[in-house]
């Protein structure tokens, strides 16, 4: 589950320390002259919730200071209704309370914003069930000691316990929201929706049957408290923990002062057996709300986690996709060039032999679907073997380089050129007769001859010889145009180099 950062502890904890004199003072007065049955019995206790929240929100921190306050603030309130031995005895009691509910809870990492449903039930146990039993046991038998009465050992006992867990179950959480509150970050919106106002019309509504009935009934219909339930249910599930904890305090506090003024809430019960009623409704009531904001709080947590999660998912197939992309492209450009390298003569950057059949057969299809005329040359340069020998490998290689520059600035955009092999160059020109194929390579020839190659700090003059021929209907492929290109080219080298002669298939 994702973490709640836990807020930092304050620095200045005065305001604490006046905040739990008086909470724990008015929660005090509010237990004595509220919630009290005449014959003294505690409906819920709230001044030991104050005390745990205390405790809880500084870790234990300042406790000599905290116990200190809240006995004073338990002898401040309980004048005159008790003598200040008795004050005395149920001010430690109550401190022993919340230090016994605090040691648990902090050896239980509990979490006191009570993110997960494991939290609840770890405040319920160590709190209203264990640390409330504990101080019942004391409490019970000081006031019994001091006071007597006819109520038994044990019933004041049970009485004691819940009233101190009520409290604890109340209030606690209470407190511990409005705390840690504005920590938390963005809540759920407390503004009304429609909804939201329809479920409160129906709450007061309910409330204001509750304080007109005065036996338990209305109009003859049965109206006990129990029809609150769903609606505190309501309100836990669909609020933060801070309008939970207010509605099920507000109406555990209206239920006590609505049964300590005589509402017989529960029908016609004696004192004791009302306030065991009442409490027991009260515990009911609490856990459903406090447990159900625990759920809904972890489902909401895991949401958040999922969606953390699903955003990040997103985020990765995103950078895979963008990835992928980016090594598609990288491939793409990797074996273009390994297209064009297995295309393409290294040295000179024309096609290579094998590129210059593709095109080849393509151009001959062409030609022969629409009737057009197709010229083959090839060129062979003059006595490159003594430049090699002369200069060497890499000025002939420069030499190869420089011829092609000079013949590209002559030849067609549309005319296919490509290096045949060694010092050999052949050229497609599409709809092109002799007359012009002639003209062209002569235009070729004459450039390379008017271009001075430097060499090693020398400059070369470099010709050519070309073969030129045509491809017609009666060439199956280009081997034979080719080697009647080849036979032009051996006559041009016999006649004396740098010219051009052509070849037709009748003079073959």
């Amino acid at each position: 589950m994702m973490a709640i950062p836990t807020p930092p502890l304050p620095r200045q904890p005065v305001v604490a320390f006046i905040l739990l004199a008086l909470l724990y003072f008015v929660g005090a007065r509010i237990g004595i002259y509220l919630t009290v049955m005449p014959e003294g019995t505690a409906i819920l206790w709230i001044p030991n919730s104050a005390v745990l929240a205390a405790l809880l929100i500084f870790r234990g921190r300042h406790y000599p200071q905290f116990a200190l306050i809240a006995i004073a603030a338990e002898l401040a309130a309980s004048v005159p209704s008790f003598r200040p031995d008795e004050s005395l005895l149920f001010g430690a009691t109550n401190i022993a309370e919340a230090t016994l509910a605090f040691l648990l809870l902090r050896r239980w990492k509990f979490d006191p914003q009570f993110p997960a449903l494991g939290d609840a039930l770890k405040f319920v146990v160590a709190g209203p069930i264990l640390s409330a039993l504990v101080a019942a046991l004391c409490g019970a038998a000081i006031y019994i000691t001091f006071r007597g009465g006819e109520t038994t050992y044990l019933e004041f006992v049970r009485i004691w316990w819940f009233g101190d867990a009520m409290g604890l179950l109340i209030f606690t959480p209470l407190f511990l929201a409005f705390w840690y509150e504005p920590h938390r970050g963005a809540s759920m919106p407390v503004h009304l929706r429609l909804a939201d106002g329809v479920l409160a019309v129906l709450f007061l509504m309910t409330l204001a049957l509750l304080v007109s009935s005065r036996e338990g009934s209305v109009l003859g219909m049965r109206v006990g408290p129990i029809v609150l339930v769903p609606l505190v249910a309501y309100a836990a599930a669909r609020f933060d923990l801070r309008v939970a904890a207010t509605v099920v305090a507000a109406t555990s506090l209206l239920i006590a002062g609505l049964l300590t003024s005589g509402n017989q809430l529960f029908g016609a019960l004696p004192p004791r057996e009302a306030v065991i009623q009442a409490q027991e409704y009260i515990f009911i009531m609490s856990v459903v709300a406090l447990g159900l904001f625990a759920l809904i709080s972890q489902l909401r947590a895991k949401q958040r986690e999922l969606d953390a999660a699903v955003q990040e998912l997103n985020t990765l197939n995103r950078n895979l996709e963008a990835l992928v992309r980016e090594r598609t492209d990288e491939l793409s450009k990797l074996n273009g060039q390994l297209a064009r390298l297995a295309l393409t003569d290294p040295l000179t950057g024309l096609f290579n032999r094998r590129a210059f059949f593709d095109s080849a057969r393509r151009e001959l299809e062409s030609a022969r679907r629409h009737n057009r005329r197709l010229a083959l040359m090839i060129f062979d340069l003059d006595h490159f073997k003594s430049i090699n020998d002369r200069f060497g490998h890499r000025a002939g290689d420069a030499v190869l380089q420089r011829t092609v520059e000079t013949f590209n600035r002559v030849i067609r955009a549309g005319d296919t050129f490509a290096r045949y092999g060694g010092e050999e160059f052949v050229l497609l020109a599409p709809e092109t007769g002799l007359q012009g194929a002639t003209e062209l390579a002569n235009r070729m020839l004459a450039a390379l001859r008017a271009d001075k190659i430097p060499v090693d700090g020398s400059e070369v003059q470099v010709t050519a010889s070309a073969g030129i021929t045509l491809v017609d209907d009666r060439d199956q492929d280009l081997e034979s145009a080719l080697k009647r290109a080849d036979e032009a080219l051996y006559a041009a080298k016999a006649q004396g180099r740098d010219r051009a002669l052509t070849v037709t298939r009748e003079e073959t």
